[in-house]
């Protein structure tokens, strides 16, 4: 039974089922865009953000200055940011230090002619590099020597 507007009370609230409905519908669907707008805005900062986080350049290394290190590896990975090395090496004192050594792109490594296999866990190399400012053992290196006198180097600007 339908009522006139007329014999509404003040503050009485009718319900028709066909507006609520459509008020739901409506209410539903601006929550959904809601939700979707800010799914789609934290991946955009998401995505942005992971290259900004990942490639930091040269900034950390001491490009005025050049150090020689020589070790044994023990992990060697030609991936993106960077190739990484990680380098035992043994002090004057008989400790050891591991050493993390990183290379350029990944795309400039191979360009340069290095492969996932040109080193090994256990082969023994020298290393010529920048060194970390941070007084850390890192590097970012200029040359490799194999044992067998092979030399690698990385090319940057």
């Amino acid at each position: 039974m339908a009522r006139s507007l007329s014999s509404i009370c003040p503050g009485e609230v009718l319900y028709h089922s066909k507006s609520t409905q459509v008020l739901g519908y409506i209410k539903a669907t601006m929550t959904i865009n809601k939700r979707r707008a800010l799914f789609g805005v934290v991946m955009s900062l998401i995505l942005i953000s992971q290259p900004v986080l990942a490639h930091h350049g040269t900034a950390a290394f001491e490009r005025d200055q050049v150090a020689t290190i020589k070790g044994t590896v023990v992990d060697y990975e030609l991936i993106n940011p960077h190739a990484e090395i990680t380098l035992k090496v043994v002090q004057p004192s008989g400790e050891t230090v591991d050493w993390n050594v990183e290379g350029v792109s990944l795309n400039m490594m191979v360009r340069a002619g290095f492969k996932r296999d040109s080193l090994k866990a256990g082969d023994t190399v020298t290393i010529t590099g920048h060194p970390g400012k941070n007084g850390k053992p890192t590097m970012l290196f200029m040359k490799i020597v194999l044992a067998d006198g092979q030399t690698l180097t990385a090319v940057y600007d």
